[in-house]
């Protein structure tokens, strides 16, 4: 809706300046009206704006500042779902070593075939 004000004001501030001073006056009356509209949605979107980065900072430096403030069992938690990432990695690490094993057997073991039905034939 406020996407709507500018050139509606621009529109009634030329209409005005035509009723009160042709051509001249709706140009005229035309640009103050633009400017003022302008003006009116510009503020509103720095309000926004000042209020999303001061919102965000505030929010931010909460979060910093609370991040100091763990209770014990909150840092009892994080140091726990270290272990269990950490424990995760090791258990997929000792699970890839019997595929790279396998794989490696299993090409000596074709490797030896090969060469047995080389000799035969």
């Amino acid at each position: 809706m406020k996407s709507l004000i500018t050139p509606a004001a621009t529109v009634s501030g030329a209409t005005l300046g035509a009723v009160a001073g042709g051509p001249l006056g709706a140009g005229l009356g035309a640009g103050v009206f633009y400017s003022g509209a302008e003006l009116w949605t510009l503020d509103d979107k720095n309000k926004q704006l000042v209020q999303a980065i001061t919102t965000g900072d505030v929010q931010g430096i909460i979060k910093a500042e609370m991040k100091g403030q763990q209770s014990s069992f909150e840092k009892a938690m994080d140091t726990i779902w270290l272990a269990l990432k950490v424990a995760a990695f090791v258990v997929l690490g000792f699970l890839t070593i019997p595929l790279f094993i396998t794989r490696s057997n299993s090409k000596k073991i074709n490797k030896i075939c090969e060469e047995t039905n080389a000799k035969i034939n």
